[in-house]
């Protein structure tokens, strides 16, 4: 029996990935780019925002710099095999992007989705998918700040009204889900008082890139939500309007201590 490919081994695709269900129909390379989408994590220091993978990402994105895609599979799934460069004909490894923004189906997740939407420039080594390519370097071509849980989570305007923050990173949420997004275990999301608008004006700015047209993305806003799972799968879900920045694990945890746990 042949071995199974890394890709292959008791992985799914996840948000960021381009649906590696299928074995990958060509390996060329090339020195002028292709054009995809992409969705990233966002985060923002004192030297500007900074843009983080999403999904089977490894490494952040500094501006003004091409990412070069590296193998991030444990040593434990590499099989023996020695360190590859990246990307692999027999891995999932490389820089991810979508032939369309339909390929990225909404998720039930326990954590956060992206809010950030746009298009990339790849080129180098690429490795060919149904829905999509594996790339060697990649650098942004346009991107757009959206609401993450309209995108992904269920439907909405879409347009970002406020900046939350979670674990150093920051999400953007409409007039509807500005309320927040709330772990399984509690923890919330907390507003920062960033103007969404300012945000991606530096974003673009330090990116040099343009910003990706509303048209573009607007599909994404009107899918239909993801259904609840059952109860024993965890899961994010948005906090209403009316509980906006107040937390649960605080109170949560008080009780905990109590008890003694």
């Amino acid at each position: 029996m042949a071995e199974r490919p890394l890709h292959d081994r008791g992985t799914r695709p996840t948000m960021g990935s381009v649906g590696l269900e299928r074995e990958p129909t060509a390996d060329v390379f090339l020195d002028e780019p292709i054009t995809g989408w992409r969705v990233w994590n966002l985060s923002e220091d004192r030297s500007g925002p900074l843009l983080r993978p999403a999904g089977a990402g490894v490494d952040a994105w500094p501006p003004g710099r091409r990412v070069e895609a590296r193998c991030g599979v444990s040593p434990l799934l590499r099989g023996g095999r020695s360190p590859h460069a990246a990307p692999d004909l027999r891995c999932r490894c490389g820089i991810h992007a979508s032939r369309s923004l339909e390929s990225f189906e909404p998720s039930r997740p326990a954590w956060p989705p992206t809010p950030v939407v746009g298009t990339v420039a790849m080129w180098g080594r690429i490795v060919e998918h149904e829905r999509g390519w594996r790339a060697q370097y990649a650098y942004p071509a346009r991107l757009r700040l959206v609401c993450a849980m309209c995108a992904w989570f269920e439907p909405g305007p879409g347009l970002p009204e406020v900046v939350h923050s979670f674990s150093k990173q920051l999400y953007t949420l409409c007039s509807v889900h500005r309320g927040g997004i709330e772990l399984p275990d509690g923890r919330r999301t907390r507003p920062t008082g960033i103007d969404p608008r300012a945000l991606q004006a530096r974003l673009l700015d330090s990116y040099a890139v343009d910003l990706a047209p509303i048209e573009a993305v607007r599909s994404l806003f009107g899918r239909p939500g993801t259904p609840a799972p059952p109860t024993y799968i965890p899961s994010i879900r948005v906090v209403p309007v009316e509980e906006e920045g107040r937390s649960r694990a605080g109170s949560l945890r008080s009780v905990l201590d109590a008890l003694g746990w």
